[in-house]
């Protein structure tokens, strides 16, 4: 499996995820289903339909392997092969650009299959899905809060594995994200003379998104709206704690009549 790698709002997937094992499974002789009418349709070995949908997934061929893969599952709902063509479907979906079709079959696979040994494939194929509907700080939200979600539950709980290490450099992703839709929010209000709303978004930044570099800025407006609203004291108190933090910033000089004469206890360092 090659590195996995985050890049701006899409991001690329790991190569197959091939369970070997079922290649060597093999089933005798011929199923058949009653139709309609009582009588019996032939149907072909679980393992000869599996192995042509597999190779058009590994030429590219996404639709035809979904086809192939959900006439699998319709045929045989059961066993080994069902399952694998059921992350296969997601897998196929997500390389095929159907985003919400891919978060939606891999979220129908952790339903049906929680004590599969590959569910955690599953989480993050479903998280991937989920970040390619990320479309930046100016867009709606929706979309980075349920990647956030199911990329914080596979890293809490699959710490261990590699997907692990991916989700969290997709969290730092995301929490860049939110922390900056907040921030523009924040100064949306802040222009607009609406301070206490300014204050309250960019309090929202600092405190839900620590590690986002938008906690600069919203120190630095924040400690402003507190001067419109005539809260002199939060203000300087919201300086030195921005000049403590970020002593040589651009905003951080902006201030400095302010932190200069802050109290000293109010300059502590906020990780």
């Amino acid at each position: 499996m090659p590195p996995l790698t985050i890049r701006t709002y899409k991001t690329a997937l790991p190569s197959f995820l091939f369970i070997s094992a079922l290649m060597t499974l093999s089933l005798s002789g011929c199923a058949s289903t009653p139709d309609k009418k009582g009588e019996h349709i032939h149907v072909a070995p679980v393992a000869q339909m599996f192995r042509p949908a597999q190779e058009a997934l590994h030429r590219g061929d996404y639709d035809q392997a979904i086809r192939q893969f959900e006439n699998l599952q319709t045929e045989y709902p059961y066993g080994p092969y069902s399952e694998q063509s059921q992350l296969d479907t997601a897998y196929a979906y997500y390389r095929s650009g159907d985003s919400k079709a891919a978060a939606a079959a891999a979220s129908a696979f952790i339903k049906a299959h929680p004590a599969n040994p590959h569910v955690v494939y599953a989480y993050y194929l479903k998280a991937l899905a989920e970040y390619e509907g990320i479309e930046g700080p100016e867009y709606t939200p929706t979309p980075d809060y349920q990647a956030l979600n199911t990329f914080t539950y596979l890293a809490k709980t699959f710490p261990k594995t590699p997907y692990a290490v991916s989700a969290r450099l997709h969290i730092a992703k995301i929490i860049d994200i939110l922390g900056q839709r907040n921030l523009n929010i924040c100064k949306f209000y802040y222009i607009r003379d609406a301070y206490v709303a300014s204050a309250n978004r960019c309090s929202r930044v600092i405190t839900d998104y620590q590690l986002s570099p938008a906690r600069e800025e919203a120190l630095y407006y924040l400690s402003k709206s507190y001067l419109h609203l005539n809260l002199n004291q939060q203000a300087r108190t919201t300086a030195a704690i921005l000049h403590a933090n970020y002593p040589q910033g651009r905003f951080t000089k902006r201030l400095r009549s302010l932190w200069e004469h802050a109290p000293k206890a109010s300059t502590a360092y906020v990780g």
